[in-house]
């Protein structure tokens, strides 16, 4: 079996929109998955569960569950990627 698979090649502000959308996306989904059913998610170092009728109600504490991560590097660069001539 063999796979198929397309490459695509995006410009620098198309791919600067790709976070925007998935911001834009999750957003939408939340909001319709809210209308629909019951959510559990984490607002505010609190674990929430948000019912259909928009009441929210606090589970969980979720402060202590927070690390600090200053080790980490501030900005990360991607990696050129090298094409072959054809």
């Amino acid at each position: 079996m063999t796979a198929y698979y397309s490459l695509m090649k995006a410009s620098k502000y198309e791919d600067d929109m790709i976070p925007k959308l998935a911001i834009h996306a999750f957003r939408h989904a939340f909001n319709k998955a809210c209308s629909v059913a019951t959510v559990v998610y984490a607002k505010d170092q609190q674990l929430v569960q948000r019912e259909v009728n928009g009441v929210e109600t606090v589970l969980q504490d979720l402060s202590q569950c927070y690390v600090t991560v200053d080790h980490l590097p501030k900005v990360l660069k991607r990696k050129k990627k090298q094409e072959a001539a054809v």
